[in-house]
């Protein structure tokens, strides 16, 4: 039985779209794993497990395809010698940590791709380049990754989340060819009213947080899980009240409805908007 998903896009959050993406982004990435040799999964360096498809990765493994664990946007973890000890756990193997951003990683990655692409058997007598899949969560930096690897910009990239709408291919060396495809969430994740899912694909970026039907409850959660982080970036001391702080930054910002009432929903989209381009560090 084929493992199904759901997929980001630009209108994820409309869902008059929804059917349309399930029928053509499975294929897609079903034909990815089929024809790939290797597959990079792009993980968020802050969120390593949160951003594992686990669905994916079984049909991967079952299929007898290599899998390297990419980290990306390295430079927004505060601690790396900490988030070694974590991936060591995780028995995340093999990785490379990155930062398209900040230009890190990239002479590792190659060597890996390199080193396992010597090691795929190729039809006997038949010339054919080995080809390297990703994929990953929505906004993983999955093109960014590319541009990265190639030093050029030959994938293309976007700001929202499930950008990339289909199968693109570009050359790596001579011998290797990467595929990039869309964003992908797991369907048991996916859900347009459930907000604990909203909540983690608006931690991960996986849903753009001009779309996120909650802000204020997605603001909470990060508040559990990160209060001195936030706290120390806004200046505040709110002992990780989420109401406060988005009381806090309305005013600080001006953002007023009639009567001088704080606008919370626009408040806590800017926290929202903070968090998911990485101003505050985990």
């Amino acid at each position: 039985m084929r493992v199904r998903y759901e997929f980001g896009s630009r209108h994820t959050g409309h869902i008059e779209n929804i059917a349309k993406q399930r029928k053509k982004y499975p294929d897609i990435v079903a034909n990815l794993i089929q024809i790939s040799d290797i597959i990079l999964e792009v993980l968020d360096a802050r969120f390593p497990q949160e951003t594992r498809n686990l669905e994916i990765e079984e049909e991967i493994l079952n299929m007898g395809k290599k899998i390297i664990y990419v980290l990306n946007k390295a430079d927004m973890v505060e601690d790396l010698a900490k988030k070694k000890e974590q991936l060591k756990e995780m028995k995340l193997y093999p990785y490379v940590l990155v930062s398209c951003r900040s230009r890190v990683g990239s002479n590792e990655l190659r060597e890996k791709i390199k080193i396992e692409a010597k090691r795929v058997e190729l039809p006997h007598g038949e010339m054919k380049r080995v080809q390297v899949g990703i994929i990953g969560y929505p906004n993983t930096g999955k093109s960014s990754l590319i541009n990265f690897l190639t030093g050029r910009s030959a994938a293309k990239v976007g700001a929202e989340a499930g950008f990339t709408k289909g199968l693109q291919k570009v050359k790596l060396t001579q011998d290797i060819l990467v595929l990039d495809t869309p964003g992908v969430i797991p369907q048991k994740e996916y859900s347009a009213s459930d907000k604990l899912a909203a909540s983690k694909h608006a931690k991960v970026n996986a849903r753009d947080y001009s779309k996120v039907r909650s802000p204020d409850f997605v603001v909470a959660k990060l508040m559990e899980e990160y209060p001195e982080q936030i706290e120390k970036f806004y200046g505040v001391d709110v002992h990780g009240n989420s109401d406060e702080l988005i009381q806090i930054i309305g005013h600080r910002r001006n953002m007023l409805k009639k009567g001088g009432v704080i606008d919370e929903d626009k408040a806590a989209r800017v926290i929202l908007k903070d968090w998911q381009e990485g101003k505050i560090k985990t």
